[in-house]
């Protein structure tokens, strides 16, 4: 009888041992699986970053040749950046870097590598001179420097040249704006509408004209047949009825605009353009 009453006492305290643990197992792990699924994931907080803007690359062995009378060297890698200094066609330098679209030539100093522009090809540029603390290829004619110094932009308006020579400087202080953005209302290098570039041209080349709208330079303007260098031409019904866009003609059925793309040579034989030509105008 008494090994039958402590096999008994023996018995229960096993059952209380075992009870409480397979109680506390039981709710462990409905607490892990929540009904046999997997537990959820935690979130990463990921901080929203703004996107770069593309990185430069280093290029070696490569040359950009300028092809237009006066082309703007920028400062930094971007169209928006301060102009420092023009390259004159002909002039050659070595690529260092490209990113956005244009090309290092010096430290801090940037040319756009648009084919409208200049040419890029291989191997060093000709024998160099300190040009605008640039180091350039000597420009291939004698009047290089001279439309240099045409094409730079002046905080006022010189005096009124003679009708040649105001041609000749418009069309000069035209291409030293190439490669400048867009920007719809600008009238600066740092962002240009059609014409607001055509106001910051002509004010800057020995006129006195207001900025107004193109059907205003519409009216205002001399109507002509057979335009000369630094001449208007004028568009209609693009992105608006009536006259709506308006651009510099430079000659050999090319003018110069500030298009969506920015300020850019075009010709005038593209159907677009035909399709939408209004006229010639001259102030």
């Amino acid at each position: 009888m008494l090994k039958k009453a402590n096999r008994t006492v023996m018995n229960m305290g096993l059952a209380a041992l075992l009870v409480p643990a397979a109680l506390t197992f039981s709710t462990t792990s409905a607490s892990a699986n929540d009904g046999g699924a997997a537990p959820a994931p935690v979130q990463e907080k990921v901080m929203p970053t703004s996107v770069p803007q593309q990185q430069a690359t280093t290029t070696t062995n490569q040359k950009v040749i300028v092809n237009v009378s006066a082309l703007n060297i920028r400062q930094g890698a971007s169209f928006s950046s301060p102009v420092v200094g023009t390259a004159t066609q002909g002039q050659e330098f070595a690529i260092l870097k490209e990113a956005n679209g244009l090309v290092e030539i010096a430290p801090n100093k940037w040319i756009s590598k648009s084919s409208s522009y200049v040419t890029i090809a291989s191997g060093k540029p000709n024998t160099t001179s300190q040009v605008k603390g640039v180091s350039t290829s000597t420009p291939s004619t004698s009047t290089a420097s001279a439309s240099t110094s045409a094409a730079q932009e002046t905080s006022t308006p010189a005096p009124a040249p003679t009708t040649s020579t105001a041609s000749g400087s418009t069309v000069n202080v035209a291409r030293s704006l190439v490669g400048s953005p867009y920007q719809w209302a600008g009238n600066t290098p740092s962002g240009f509408d059609c014409s607001g570039f055509i106001a910051y041209v002509f004010n800057h080349s020995g006129h006195s004209i207001s900025r107004t709208s193109v059907a205003n330079y519409w009216n205002m303007a001399t109507k002509i047949s057979s335009p000369q260098p630094g001449d208007l031409v004028f568009f209609q019904n693009t992105y608006t009825s009536g006259p709506s866009h308006m651009g510099i003609y430079i000659g050999n059925g090319q003018m110069i605009h500030a298009g969506s793309h920015g300020v850019a040579v075009a010709d005038l034989d593209v159907s677009y353009y035909q399709d939408h030509f209004l006229g010639y105008g001259r102030f």
